[in-house]
C-alpha cells in the first residue's frame, strides 16, 4: 500500500511538472517590420492575454520621436503630426488630447516601455500578423505611410527612456541631453584629423581633399579616392535574435487575435504581403561546405544575409529576408531539409523557409564546437560566402586612439583637444580588455605622441590582429550638429560595424548618425574588420559638456568592449 501511495504521488508531481516545464520552454517571442527583423533588448511578451511590444524600436523604425518625462513617467510620442502621451501604469493614453482607452497599461520592463500589441497597429498604421509555430510578430506599413528604414540594426534601446529632450530619458539618468533625429550640418566624410574652423565657416570634409589643422600641418586621415569603384552591400543586415525561435520551424500565420496571440491588424489582416509583392525575391539555389569556405549560391535579388551565432545552443543562423528555396533544395514532410557534414566543427546543415509571411529563408549551421565564422573577403557575384574556422584561445585586438602629440584633431566648443578625449577612452578600453582572458588587447597609442596613419595600419596587419578600431571625436561648423557614427570600408566590417554601432547608441545616447562607409585610410589599409567610430561632436555643446565625464567614458568604453566580444563571438 505505502508502495502505490508512493507512485501514485510521483505520477500526480508529473503531472503538475509538465506544464510547467512546457511553460519553461516557450520561446521569447520575435519582432519584424516589412520582413526585417527588430533586435529588441525585451522581446514582446504576452501580459494579461494581450500582446505588448518594447515601443521604441518600432516607433523610431517608423520615424517617430520619443520623449521619457521622469517626473510624470510619461511617454510621448510624435508622429506625423499626431502627438501621442502614454503613462506609464495607467490605461488612459492621450491622442491629440483626446482621451483613449488602452486594453492594458504600458509597462517598464528592465527599462524598457511596453505598449499594447493593437494600441501600436491602430495609432502607427501598421498592419500586424502572428505566426505561431515561430512565435513573430509581423508588421508591415500600410502603403503611403512608408518612411526611410533605420540603418542601423538597432536605432537606440528598445524603448528605454534614453537622455535628452529628444531621446527621452532613461530612468535615474540625466546625462546627455542631447536632441534626436536632426541631421543638420550632415558631412559625410570624416578626416582623423579634422580643420579647425575657429572662424565659424562652415567645415570642407570631401574625400580625397588634403586640408590644414590648426597648427598648419597637413591632414593625413582623408577618404581616399576609390579607384576600383566598388562599394560594399550597405543593406542592413541586422542582426537577428536567433536563440532558442522555435527549434526553427517554419509558420503557419494565424492572425486571429485571439487571447494570449497579438492582435489582428485594423484592417483585418488584409494585403500583408504587399510589401513583399513589391520586393525582387532571391532565389537559394545550392548551400554547401567548400573546404573552409560555406556557400550559397543565389539568383534573382542581391539581399543582404543576418547572421547570428548562438553560443548556448552550438549553432550558426543565417537568415535571407525575401528569399525563396529552389526547387531542388528538397524537403521533408516537416518542412525542413538537411545536408549531412562531414568537417571537425560541423555537424550538419539545415535549411527550411522560416517563414512564408516574410519569405524569410533560414539556414541553420549546427556546430560540435565553437568556430569562427566570418565573410569572406572576396566578393562573388551571386554568391553568399563566409570563412570557418576552429575558434581561437586568443584574439588580437587593437585600439588606436586618433591623432595625438603634433596632431591636436578637432578642437572642442570650450577649447578642449580631441586628441585627449580619445587617449583617455582608448586607454579605458583596452583596460577593460585587459581583464578578457582570450583577448590581447593592443594600442597604436598609449600616451601623446604622433603616430602616422601607414605606421598605425602595418601595426595592425604585421601583427595579424583579429580586430582594429580606431577610436576618433566629431567636429562641424554648426553647433547644432549632434550624434554618433560608425565608419567601415570592407564587406568584412560591416557586420562588425553594426554591431558597435548599436552599442554605442545605447552607452552614449547621442543621436543616430547611422553606419557609413568611408575610405578613410585606416579602415581601407587594414586587412581586418576595422572601424573608425566618431563618439559625438565636440563642436556640440551639449555633447561635449558629457564627453569629458569619467561616467560617460566608463559607459561608452564598456559598450566598445561588448561589442567587440560579440564580433569574436566571446561569452
Amino acid at each position: 500500500m505505502r508502495v502505490a501511495t508512493t507512485l501514485l504521488s510521483l505520477l500526480l508531481f508529473s503531472l503538475l511538472l509538465c506544464p510547467m516545464m512546457a511553460f519553461a520552454a516557450v520561446q521569447p517571442i520575435q519582432l519584424f517590420l516589412n520582413g526585417k527583423p527588430l533586435v529588441a533588448e525585451v522581446p514582446p511578451r504576452i501580459i494579461k492575454d494581450n500582446t505588448v511590444v518594447p515601443v521604441r524600436i518600432i516607433a523610431e523604425s517608423l520615424g517617430s520621436k520619443v520623449k521619457w518625462d521622469e517626473k510624470s513617467r510619461k511617454v510621448t510620442i510624435d508622429k506625423s503630426g499626431v502627438s501621442i502621451q502614454l503613462f506609464i501604469d495607467k490605461q488612459s493614453a492621450l491622442v491629440n488630447n483626446e482621451s483613449f482607452e488602452l486594453e492594458t497599461a504600458p509597462t517598464i520592463v528592465d527599462g524598457n516601455t511596453l505598449l499594447p500589441l493593437r494600441f501600436v497597429s491602430e495609432q502607427f498604421g501598421v498592419d500586424v500578423t502572428w505566426d505561431d509555430l515561430t512565435r513573430s510578430v509581423f508588421l508591415y506599413q500600410s502603403e503611403g505611410d512608408v518612411k526611410e528604414a533605420v540603418s542601423s540594426p538597432a536605432a537606440g534601446a528598445d524603448g528605454k527612456p534614453a537622455a535628452g529632450e529628444e531621446a527621452g530619458a532613461k530612468p535615474g539618468k540625466d546625462e546627455g541631453a542631447a536632441t534626436a533625429g536632426k541631421d543638420e550640418g550632415k558631412t559625410d566624410g570624416r578626416t582623423e584629423s579634422k580643420p579647425q574652423d575657429n572662424a565659424g565657416d562652415k567645415q570642407q570634409d570631401k574625400p580625397g581633399e588634403k586640408q590644414q589643422n590648426a597648427a598648419g600641418d597637413k591632414q593625413q586621415d582623408k577618404p581616399e579616392p576609390d579607384k576600383t569603384g566598388g562599394s560594399a552591400a550597405a543593406a542592413d543586415a541586422g542582426k537577428n535574435n536567433a536563440a532558442g525561435t522555435a527549434a526553427d520551424k517554419p509558420g503557419s500565420v494565424n492572425p486571429s487575435g485571439q487571447p494570449g496571440s497579438p492582435a489582428e491588424g485594423k484592417d483585418g489582416g488584409k494585403d500583408q504581403n504587399k510589401d513583399q509583392a513589391k520586393e525582387p525575391l532571391t532565389t537559394i539555389r545550392s548551400i554547401a561546405l567548400e573546404g573552409d569556405q560555406f556557400v550559397i549560391k543565389t539568383s534573382g535579388a542581391d539581399q543582404a544575409a543576418n547572421v547570428s551565432a548562438v553560443n548556448s545552443q552550438n549553432r550558426i543562423v543565417i537568415d535571407i529576408p525575401y528569399g525563396q528555396l529552389d526547387p531542388t533544395l528538397k524537403l521533408n514532410d516537416k518542412g525542413e531539409g538537411t545536408i549531412k557534414v562531414n568537417r571537425a566543427g560541423v555537424s550538419q546543415i539545415r535549411y527550411l523557409l522560416f517563414s512564408k509571411e516574410s519569405s524569410i529563408v533560414r539556414i541553420i549551421i549546427d556546430l560540435t564546437n565553437r568556430v569562427d565564422f566570418k565573410p569572406s573577403v572576396k566578393k562573388v557575384p551571386n554568391q553568399l560566402s563566409w570563412t570557418i574556422s576552429a575558434a581561437k584561445d586568443k584574439y588580437k585586438v587593437v585600439i588606436d586612439p586618433g591623432h595625438g602629440g603634433k596632431d591636436s584633431g578637432a578642437i572642442s566648443a570650450t577649447k578642449r583637444m580631441e586628441k585627449d578625449f580619445v587617449l583617455s577612452l582608448g586607454l579605458k578600453v583596452n583596460k577593460l580588455l585587459q581583464k578578457e582572458p582570450k583577448i590581447e588587447p593592443y594600442m597604436t597609442r598609449g600616451d601623446d605622441t604622433f603616430v602616422e596613419l601607414a605606421d598605425r595600419a602595418s601595426f595592425a596587419n604585421n601583427m595579424n590582429a583579429d580586430l582594429f578600431v580606431s577610436i576618433h571625436a566629431n567636429s562641424a561648423g554648426k553647433e547644432s550638429v549632434e550624434g554618433v557614427e560608425t565608419y567601415y570600408y570592407t564587406d568584412q566590417s560591416l557586420p562588425f560595424a553594426k554591431l558597435m554601432h548599436e552599442q554605442l547608441l545605447k552607452s552614449t545616447q547621442f543621436p543616430d548618425r547611422k553606419v557609413k562607409q568611408e575610405n578613410f585610410y585606416v579602415v581601407k589599409n587594414t586587412t581586418m574588420p576595422s572601424l573608425l567610430l566618431e563618439i559625438g561632436f565636440l563642436t556640440n555643446k551639449s555633447e561635449e559638456a558629457v564627453m569629458y565625464q569619467d561616467a560617460f567614458q566608463d559607459r561608452v568604453a564598456a559598450s566598445i568592449v561588448a561589442a567587440i566580444k560579440q564580433q569574436l563571438n566571446i561569452d
